[in-house]
């Protein structure tokens, strides 16, 4: 089978889980070519290709997510950034910028299939205000958790947050988006899709219930279901 008809593979073990790993995570693998001028630092190798298992993601803030790779000669290259590989030897190279439009927001990153996305085709709108089609296959997504540690001084829980959408591209490449540059296509539900920027704002609110009511707790065990002592919640009209 062509690299080019094949499909990467299914979620395995951490992929799904949810959990926010330090440093490097796994996504679900794919096989495609490593452009072989990223194993000789560039000096030689450009035009030629070496078939490539991408199996994980490692996470540094301020630089792009770097990407692990086995390859067919028993080789395992880590931290090999997205625009290494290709699932198409003609396929055009791009700077850094078109491939991604974000560094990595922290060290602590989550990787998983967003099931409303999986397959899903969209268009991505490069720095140039250029479209490209590319079909989902992941997100990476990132948090702050080492809180007790170290200060908070990055942008991962900002309200201006991105994740990173990584794609399949039609050109052959590989491309990592955040929603913001990102339509979607969905011909059973998607209609009257996007043609110009609709305006949308930030939302810089930042959403919490504690602290916002009156009162305060004590030792009894169950909380009142009404607003005075021995009041039962049939009783009451506070519950509504």
């Amino acid at each position: 089978m062509r690299i080019q008809d094949q499909e990467p593979k299914q979620d395995i073990g951490l992929v799904a889980s949810g959990n926010v790993s330090y440093l490097n995570h796994n996504i679900p693998p794919f096989t495609c070519f490593i452009r072989n001028e990223y194993m000789f630092d560039h000096e030689s190798g450009h035009g030629e290709f070496t078939i490539a298992d991408v199996h994980s993601v490692a996470s540094m803030e301020h630089r792009v997510p770097l990407f692990e790779a086995l390859l067919e000669n028993g080789v395992n290259w880590t931290r090999r950034p997205i625009m290494a590989f290709c699932w198409k030897k003609d396929a055009p190279t791009h700077p850094i910028e078109m491939h991604q439009y974000w560094n990595c927001f922290s060290p602590y990153v989550d990787v998983n299939v967003r099931n409303r996305l999986a397959k899903r085709r969209a268009e991505l709108i490069d720095y140039c205000g250029n479209k490209h089609w590319g079909e989902y296959m992941f997100t990476i997504d990132w948090a702050w958790e080492n809180k007790a540690g170290n200060t908070d001084v990055n942008f991962s829980e900002d309200p201006e947050h991105k994740c990173g959408h990584t794609f399949k591209m039609d050109d052959g490449n590989y491309f990592i988006y955040p929603n913001n540059r990102i339509v979607w296509s969905d011909d059973a539900y998607i209609h009257n899709r996007l043609q110009r920027n609709p305006g949308y704002k930030i939302d810089h609110t930042v959403y919490t219930v504690e602290n916002k009511r009156t009162g305060e707790t004590n030792n009894e065990y169950m909380t009142k279901f009404g607003k005075n002592v021995g009041e039962s919640y049939d009783d009451t009209n506070y519950h509504r």
